[in-house]
């Protein structure tokens, strides 16, 4: 049976009945851009020694009150399929939404629908944000309880 939110986000349901998939080690990756080649690496790369082949879940939040046009839905759509086609060019086994929801929203929706156990949040360096500690790394640090990895891409 599909998860109302899984249906809704477009993802499919991986667990099996202790709510996880025991086939995989699965890893939400909050993304405010594209992901370049070089970011898939380092993503693909942290993981390939797990003993359980990773699948990576890619969410782009549009934010809460953010506009959501067409054209900004779209935008965000092609950044989250081009960073799926980079890591899956890298042999990964991916899933990919666009979010209504802020960044902590968008991302405890994934990591509730897929069981992830890993968090990557990918984002551009931000000197203001960084200063102020309003980041997405830092939120999501304090909104979870899980390892959580910041990669900047420049």
């Amino acid at each position: 049976m599909t998860h109302p939110r899984e249906a809704a986000q477009g993802l499919t349901p991986f667990a099996d009945a202790t709510g996880r998939d025991a086939d995989c080690f699965d890893v939400a990756v909050l993304v405010e851009h594209e992901l370049t080649g070089t970011a898939a690496r380092r993503i693909v790369d942290m993981y390939q020694m797990k003993s359980e082949p990773p699948r990576y879940h890619v969410v782009r939040p549009l934010g809460e009150g953010a506009d959501r046009n067409t054209e900004v839905r779209a935008e965000a759509e092609q950044l989250v399929q081009k960073s799926l086609e980079r890591l899956e060019s890298l042999r990964a086994r991916t899933s990919g939404t666009v979010s209504e929801q802020g960044a902590i929203d968008a991302l405890s929706s994934i990591i509730d629908a897929t069981h992830s156990q890993e968090v990557v949040v990918v984002t551009r360096r931000h000197r203001l944000d960084a200063l102020l500690h309003r980041d997405w790394a830092s939120q999501v640090r304090a909104h979870f309880e899980l390892p959580i990895v910041h990669l900047v891409d420049r």
